[in-house]
């Protein structure tokens, strides 16, 4: 049994992790998404040890995701500029995805997941919505762009 668990810490670590993620944004979710404005209150009081979790989970997850998605681009490009040439290249994303590891991919699915739930509830709630729901709603819009500028810059023309 402890066999197992030595084998299998990392992606127990990444596991926990992903799922408190998850439960920390679905009650920040079901909190101000279930909320129906009272007169004088625009958005539903937050707890605030709830809106430092929040805030920290999504903050980490999206830095994580980012940093290995640059570390792995930065990776296959110093690959495939020492290739000697005349060798086979492959398509620069297929080689960037094959290189990630399986919880960098469940990690990035949760992150645009959770955060595109979040993107929506702010869309739809607006200013009954609380700023913790824009400030990560607004960090996905971040993280997606950037993003999406590596997979468009690396399309090569046929």
């Amino acid at each position: 049994m402890a066999d197992f668990f030595r084998r299998q810490m990392f992606n127990i670590i990444a596991a926990v992790f992903l799922i408190l993620f998850v439960a920390v944004w679905l009650a920040v979710l079901l909190r101000v998404g279930t909320w129906v404005p009272v007169a004088g209150l625009t958005a539903p009081a937050l707890n605030g040890a709830l809106v430092t979790a929040a805030g920290v989970m999504a903050t980490s997850l999206g830095s994580l995701t980012a940093s290995a998605l640059g570390f792995t681009i930065a990776e296959v490009k110093r690959g495939q500029d020492e290739a000697p040439s005349g060798s086979p290249v492959n398509s620069f994303p297929a080689e960037v995805a094959a290189k990630l590891s399986g919880r960098i991919i469940a990690a990035i699915m949760v992150y645009m997941a959770v955060g595109l739930l979040v993107l929506i509830v702010w869309l739809v709630k607006g200013p009954a919505s609380t700023d913790l729901i824009g400030a990560f709603a607004l960090s996905l819009l971040g993280w997606l762009v950037g993003a999406a500028g590596v997979v468009f810059q690396t399309e090569k023309a046929s």
